[in-house]
């Protein structure tokens, strides 16, 4: 009877611990950035004043009266 009561108790926690749920890890929360990226390239509305325009090829400055351009080659100022 003991043999027997033994083999049953073991069964039965054999099959509690197989049975046992699994636990679940919890879904991690993702976020995300989303970045614009702005065109420097993008032409701005002209606007009475000061214009100051630096590039790879020179500066542009303009005053209303006065335009002065210098470049790799040379510089050029025009009043008007």
């Amino acid at each position: 009877m003991k043999k027997l009561s033994l083999a049953v108790s073991a069964l039965a926690i054999l099959f509690f611990v197989s049975c046992k749920e699994e636990v679940k890890e919890q879904p991690v929360n993702e976020i995300t950035i989303e970045q614009t990226t702005v065109d420097s390239t993008a032409a701005a509305p002209e606007e009475e004043g000061t214009k100051i325009k630096v590039n790879s090829d020179g500066v542009k400055y303009s005053d209303g009266k006065t335009e002065v351009e210098v470049s790799k080659d040379g510089a050029e100022a025009k009043k008007k």
